[in-house]
């Protein structure tokens, strides 16, 4: 049985099944890169449609500050005294009030990482290129975009001068496919890196009025949908 990853969903459900209809009767194993919420229409049809699948998901950025978010809500309806110390517009925080509890701590439970087999493993954005895997961090596999020549995360949402996409350094020896970032509306990115490594970035921005694609472990094939429309401006004025 081969391998199919899905990239971030956040909340397109509509183009979610119109995807599943393209992938499923491939009868391949279905994972999914993280951040099903936020931005899009429907997040917790998104989740629903998930949970209901069964199949294995990270965490993703988006995930995770939800999930916290709700604990530090929860502590404050018991505690009057006690402020929540993030911050959510209210538009995300009605968003997020759609999900049950049920779906936030199912949410609560997503992996930061899942060996595909095969060499392959799968997470939200990447591991730092100066760590084995053993040692990746929470904050770089939800969160890694840039490193500096040594490898090590740089907490950056543009290019920074001297940086490198962590991708561009990564020497295995694991493959890796992954999302958070958005390279492109239209293809993936593709790393082919020393010995046979690859990294596969298949975020490409669906919720934005690009394309949700998912990505053929074993054959390197594309498979995408064209977005209904652009649901949010593609500008990320914070990293969730």
């Amino acid at each position: 049985m081969g391998t199919i990853a899905i990239g971030d969903v956040h909340g397109c459900l509509e183009e979610l099944d119109e995807l599943l209809g393209l992938v499923l009767p491939r009868r391949h194993r279905v994972v999914f890169v993280g951040d099903l919420i936020d931005r899009g229409p429907d997040s917790a049809g998104v989740v629903a449609r998930v949970r209901e699948l069964g199949v294995p998901c990270v965490m993703g950025n988006h995930d995770d500050k939800a999930v916290r978010w709700a604990r530090h809500e929860a502590r404050r309806r018991g505690e009057p005294a006690y402020t929540n110390p993030m911050r959510m517009s209210n538009d995300r925080v009605a968003e997020h009030a759609r999900l049950s509890e049920s779906d936030m701590a199912w949410l609560g439970t997503l992996p930061l990482v899942l060996d595909l087999g095969g060499g392959w493993w799968a997470t939200h954005a990447g591991p730092e290129p100066r760590r084995p895997w053993r040692r990746q961090t929470a904050a770089a596999l939800m969160r890694c975009r840039w490193v500096d020549g040594a490898g090590m995360m740089l907490r950056s949402l543009d290019r920074p001068d001297g940086g490198f996409h962590w991708a561009e350094r990564w020497a295995g020896p694991e493959s890796v496919v992954y999302g958070h970032h958005v390279h492109g509306l239209d293809a993936v990115r593709i790393d082919r890196r020393p010995g046979g490594v690859t990294c596969a970035g298949i975020d490409t921005g669906c919720c934005f009025g690009g394309h949700l694609s998912a990505y053929v472990i074993d054959t390197g094939e594309v498979i995408q949908v064209k977005a209904r429309r652009a649901y949010a401006e593609l500008r990320i004025p914070d990293d969730a």
